[in-house]
């Protein structure tokens, strides 16, 4: 045995993100104009010169096509990206993850929220003791934190817990915090690193960190600076501008087509904004196509597919509003600041208006505006 495996476990599932983890794990979720957050679980197991990085999911989606292409990428490496499905009420595939590997050194920490942490000064003093384990505190804009922490264990301790808390079904909120604990109980060390993490606990914060990580100069430079980190969104050929198409204040990554106005927006690859459409302070999810002379102002448009060529946003349609401080009346804590979020698969037809604040649940607009082609300020169709 040699090495260390970098095991990411997920946050315990919940609905602060409503639609954006419907049927979609937090790894998947589009982040930063180009990136999913699992881009960024991978890139901090890679600069860490772990051996391989071992996925915890507690949803099933296309997590695991996603990362297959991480081998092109990571080939030169050999860095091998695994995942394994998870369940709280049958947790036994932590212990088949950690015994199928041949690493000696296992570290632990919650990788569905991004990050940006280098662990291999920590690891390479770790190595040079005889301590079992080691709890490292992420110290966030010059403050350590309990609440962020990462576990580096060595492989006996780590099976000899996991096995325990398996045949004596103990039972906790989230496994892994649990295992977390009972590791510190053990008497581990401690230490701290500097790093990067950002909790997503609303669609309001999932909004503004997208805006963080590209007008934020310093977080945006050593994200897109970041030789390490590497997207598998499809991005195969170059953004087109036609005739019709004027960016102002945005990031419009590749692989998109724009001939309407794009204006302090974040545009994914894939992206189609149609002639006359004004796209303003807006966050467009992969291959989302927004139709010809469609308004879209504050609001986060799910993403689509490569193959389906519907509009989400049909022709002529008004999305979102210019007002402010608009809260949605059922989720006003996590969708607020008259943001709208329109989930996937969804084809709004012609000319509706959808108001600030306003969500549509995964695939509800259809049977909504088959009788209707307003939802007025703060109102959802779940």
């Amino acid at each position: 045995m040699s090495g260390f495996t970098i095991l990411s476990y997920p946050t315990e599932k919940n609905s602060t993100l409503l639609s954006l983890t419907t049927e979609r794990s937090r790894y998947m979720l589009p982040l930063g104009g180009r990136f999913r957050i699992v881009d960024f679980t991978v890139r901090n197991s890679v600069s860490s010169g772990a051996k391989e990085t071992i996925i915890f999911t507690n949803t099933q989606d296309h997590l695991e096509e996603y990362v297959n292409f991480y081998h092109e990428d990571y080939s030169e490496a050999g860095h091998p990206v695994r995942v394994y499905p998870f369940s709280q009420e049958d947790p036994s595939s932590v212990l088949e993850a950690i015994s199928s590997s041949d690493a000696s050194y296992f570290v632990l920490y919650n990788g569905d929220n991004p990050s940006v942490i280098d662990l291999s000064s920590i690891l390479k003093k770790f190595k040079g003791t005889k301590k079992k384990g080691v709890l490292i505190k992420l110290k966030i804009a010059g403050k350590a934190t309990m609440s962020q922490r990462v576990v580096i264990s060595d492989k006996k301790t780590l099976v000899s817990v996991v096995k325990k808390a398996l045949t004596e079904k103990y039972k906790s909120p989230n496994f892994f915090e649990m295992i977390i604990n009972m590791l510190m109980h053990s008497g581990i060390g401690t230490s701290t690193v500097d790093a990067l993490y950002w909790n997503i606990n609303s669609v309001t914060d999932y909004y503004n960190l997208n805006r963080d990580i590209i007008w934020n100069e310093g977080i945006s430079s050593l994200i897109y600076k970041d030789r390490i980190i590497k997207s598998q969104i499809k991005k195969e050929g170059f953004a087109m501008l036609d005739e019709y198409g004027i960016i102002k204040n945005s990031f419009v990554s590749d692989y998109c087509y724009i001939n309407g106005k794009v204006e302090n927006s974040i545009i994914f690859p894939g992206s189609e904004i149609h002639q006359g459409a004004v796209v303003r302070d807006s966050i467009i999810l992969p291959f989302a196509k927004i139709g010809p002379n469609a308004k879209v102002i504050n609001a986060i448009i799910d993403e689509g597919n490569d193959i389906d060529e519907r509009f989400i946003v049909g022709a002529g349609c008004r999305i979102g509003s210019e007002e402010k401080f608009i809260k949605n009346r059922d989720f006003p804590n996590i969708l607020n600041n008259s943001i709208t979020l329109i989930g996937r698969e969804n084809f709004l037809p012609e000319g509706v208006f959808v108001g600030s604040a306003c969500f549509i649940a995964h695939g509800k607009a259809q049977e909504y505006f088959l009788t209707k082609n307003r939802l007025e300020d703060g109102e959802s169709v779940l």
